[in-house]
């Protein structure tokens, strides 16, 4: 009767323990959703270099950082070929990013933004294409010749989905001349999103390769 007794407190201590850690990771998981991603590290790199970086744009959200690069000084219109100079201009910001303790361990998230001009190409038949193509050329760069860690980098293209600006005014008329025009330069871009990485780690190809092995026994 005993050895039933005991067995059967045993359980109910293994439950209480489990349902305390399970309300400790959900009290983490919310402490650290209701905070900003501390980004000073990078703001303060930025600041420091304003003269070279005063078109690019830092934000930050719950659990990322967010820097805007205008398409402008990337790419010509219509096309996904690194403008000369471009990579001169990007190599400074990512090499700092990779030097900061802070995001070390980031994943990072490289996306492709238009405006909303429809894009009509043999090469690029919409602004899909064209968003993705964006992407994909940063990240390359950042792998090839950068050395980032290529499992740590994921790149989307947005079209012209995600609009950093409305084009419409407050009374919801369609904006025109100047204003349009602003708009639209606003709108294309690119964005790198460094993101802290909280639940998954990717597992490395040695711990794929060992997964896979049969066991001795």
């Amino acid at each position: 009767m005993s050895r039933g007794g005991s067995s059967e407190g045993g359980w109910v201590t293994t439950f209480a323990d489990l349902m305390t850690l399970l309300f400790c990771f959900f009290v983490l998981i919310n402490a650290l959703s209701t905070q900003p991603k501390n980004c000073s590290d990078l703001d303060k790199f930025l600041n420091d270099n304003k003269e070279q970086f005063k078109k690019y744009e830092l934000r930050s959200t719950k659990l990322s950082c967010i820097v805007s690069l205008p398409q402008d000084f990337l790419f010509r219109s219509g096309d996904a070929i690194l403008k000369k100079g471009a990579f001169n201009a990007l190599s400074p910001l990512f090499k700092k990013i990779l030097e900061i303790p802070e995001h070390k361990s980031d994943l990072m998230t490289v996306e492709g933004h238009t405006d909303n001009v429809p894009m009509r190409s043999k090469k690029f038949p919409s602004n899909w294409e064209l968003s993705s193509a964006r992407a994909t050329v940063i990240a390359t760069m950042l792998i090839n010749r950068l050395k980032y860690p290529e499992e740590s980098i994921s790149i989307v293209g947005f079209a012209d989905t995600r609009p950093k600006v409305s084009y419409t005014d407050q009374s919801g008329s369609l904006l025109k001349g100047r204003e349009l025009k602003n708009a639209r330069k606003t709108n294309r871009r690119v964005e790198i999103v460094l993101t802290t990485c909280l639940l998954y780690t990717s597992p490395s190809p040695r711990d794929a390769t060992l997964s896979r092995m049969p066991s001795s026994a």
